[in-house]
């Protein structure tokens, strides 16, 4: 069962296509597992699989494995932040690119008219305000609160905010880039000057396109 696990896992996060789908079913056939839908499933032509989400949800519930594919979801995409924000917690190394993760996870589960996970609307916001802020803000100071958001996120639910809260005005840039960055840029231009001062004038083509199609004959 843990191999369908985690495509069910995989499934709701879009990352299998009706092929990949018929395939996870012929190898639990394989492995001795049995259902009229899971048979059907990996019957599928690999051309011809528009069938295939419905008959692995189909199977999934034969099997007993998934009935609420709503909180199914919502499990996974909590389980991959907290995942996140526990190497975030861990080493701050990484911490944009953990900070981007668990920020997608939750704007997923929040972002929508009917989101399958209401209760994590705030906290999703406030994710998505500490990922605009990161590179704007005083590092001690954001640092602390992304650190604050992973802990709540840990914690819930019930999903605490982060206190004092996010400011909500306009973010003020520190630094326009690194100084290897602003080094890198000023090469480029140097290098396009002197390819341009190297390079001879070149003719316009409008006069020729302009007596060709333009004067009258």
């Amino acid at each position: 069962m843990d191999d369908l696990a985690h495509a069910a896992d995989r499934f709701v996060l879009g990352e299998l296509n009706g092929e990949d789908l018929s395939m996870a079913a012929a190898e639990a056939l394989a492995r001795g597992l049995d259902s009229p839908a899971l048979v059907a499933l990996a019957c599928l032509h690999r051309t011809d699989c528009g069938a295939a989400p419905e008959l692995f949800r189909t199977a999934m519930a034969e099997l007993g494995l998934v009935h609420d594919w709503r909180a199914w979801e919502v499990d996974v995409r909590v389980g991959l932040a907290r995942a996140h924000a526990t190497a975030l917690l861990a080493d701050d190394a990484a911490s944009a690119d953990h900070l981007g993760e668990i920020t997608g996870q939750l704007r997923e589960l929040a972002g929508y008219p009917d989101p399958p996970a209401p209760d994590l609307e705030d906290l999703a916001r406030e994710f998505e305000v500490m990922s605009e802020y990161l590179e704007f803000a005083d590092p001690t100071t954001i640092r602390e609160q992304i650190r604050q958001g992973c802990r709540n996120l840990m914690a819930g639910p019930p999903y605490a905010l982060v206190s004092p809260p996010l400011v909500t005005g306009p973010p003020v840039r520190r630094s326009a880039r690194p100084g290897r960055w602003r080094q890198f840029i000023a090469s480029l231009r140097s290098r396009h000057a002197v390819s341009a001062e190297a390079s001879p004038p070149r003719l316009s083509a409008l006069p020729a396109i302009h007596e060709r199609c333009c004067v009258p004959r």
